[in-house]
């Protein structure tokens, strides 16, 4: 793990998601979760489309071609997770992922109102 640096981050509306991303940490999880659908789940058996929708999502991350945050509800395998049809290994890794990608907080944060916008501090990597 690098070394971190606290950012007073913007939170979107009713979601309290952030409206920017540590990229560095996305990035690192993107690698992560790559290395393990190519290690781990075979393209020509991907009953799930793994590698239909989440390796392209994945290749745009690491491009740096994909508009972030990305709003949770367009993230996929939404139905695979809910139903459980997915190995508890990759749900790990991937849960990771959709965190960052989302802006979706780990902790609890303290709000902090400027202006009447909602903020808070977050850990970037750096």
């Amino acid at each position: 793990m690098s070394a971190t640096k606290r950012r007073l981050v913007k939170l979107l509306g009713d979601t309290h998601r952030f409206a920017e991303i540590d990229e560095r940490r996305l990035k690192r999880e993107t690698r992560v979760l790559l290395d393990y659908i190519t290690k781990n789940i075979d393209p020509d058996k991907d009953e799930h489309g793994i590698w239909r929708w989440v390796v392209p999502m994945c290749e745009s991350v690491l491009a740096g071609t994909i508009h972030l945050p990305v709003p949770f509800s367009e993230l996929p395998l939404k139905y695979e997770i809910r139903e459980r049809l997915l190995t508890p290994e990759f749900e790990k890794v991937l849960a990771e992922f959709r965190l960052t990608i989302s802006g979706t907080p780990r902790e609890v944060y303290e709000e902090i109102v400027i202006d009447g916008v909602k903020h808070a501090y977050v850990d970037f990597e750096e």
